[in-house]
């Protein structure tokens, strides 16, 4: 008996359309998902849960290098 979904792939958008329709974009060859916990005053965690995902990325980047966490690119390894 053949398999039900074989036709599937003929069928199915590429991946950048399906996300593209979701309001999407797929994520660049060295970008990760992640959800992290943080404890945060109520009006910082509303502005967060205000920008995109790419924003809050970039937000958390920028503090990280402000903070001295996070150095800039060529600058060596973070520490």
């Amino acid at each position: 008996m053949p398999n039900r979904e074989h036709h599937v792939a003929r069928v199915r958008p590429s991946k950048e359309r399906r996300l593209a329709a979701l309001g999407l974009e797929p994520l660049a060859p060295n970008e990760v998902s992640a959800r992290v916990r943080m404890r945060l005053d109520r009006e910082v965690a509303a502005l967060l849960e205000g920008l995109t995902p790419a924003q809050r990325g970039e937000v958390l980047v920028a503090g990280l290098k402000v903070l001295g966490f996070l150095r800039e690119a060529g600058d060596g390894e973070a520490g």
